[in-house]
């Protein structure tokens, strides 16, 4: 399948690896430093062993945005393919932090953690959405 390339489209592979990159610095952030802070350690050990699930997977996402990302920038048809995976990817990690934050009181934590979780929730499932779009509206036959 082809594309036009437009600026939606550009806009969508910049989007593609300013997350990619995002994901990768919140890992480096996440093991480096103490940035879990919930008063109650039975939900912070839920809380952390809910986060150490998706590092492996979160990177492989992190990967197929850059493939989609780089492959749109060239041109090449890969880029279509990769992008609407990390745009899936991106949706289904969204509902999956939304499911957990919900059920778990987690933006009811305090002012800090209620918008870094909802700025993660937003940028995962507006991302997601905006990917699919912009590629499928800008495919050509």
């Amino acid at each position: 399948m082809d594309i036009k390339y437009t600026k939606s489209v550009r806009i969508a592979a910049f989007m593609e690896l300013a997350i990619a990159v995002g994901i990768i610095a919140f890992w480096i952030a996440f093991f480096s430093a103490d940035l879990v802070k919930i008063g109650d350690p039975h939900l912070e050990e839920i809380y952390m062993a809910f986060e150490s699930a998706f590092p492996v997977a979160d990177i492989s996402l992190a990967i197929v945005l850059i493939i989609g990302g780089v492959g749109l920038f060239k041109r090449a048809p890969f880029g279509f393919l990769f992008s609407l995976l990390g745009g899936s990817s991106l949706i289904f990690l969204g509902l999956l932090d939304v499911s957990f934050n919900t059920q778990n009181g987690i933006y009811l934590l305090g002012v800090g953690e209620a918008v870094m979780n909802i700025f993660i929730n937003l940028l995962c499932l507006s991302g997601g959405i905006f990917l699919i779009v912009t590629l499928w509206k800008n495919r050509t036959h």
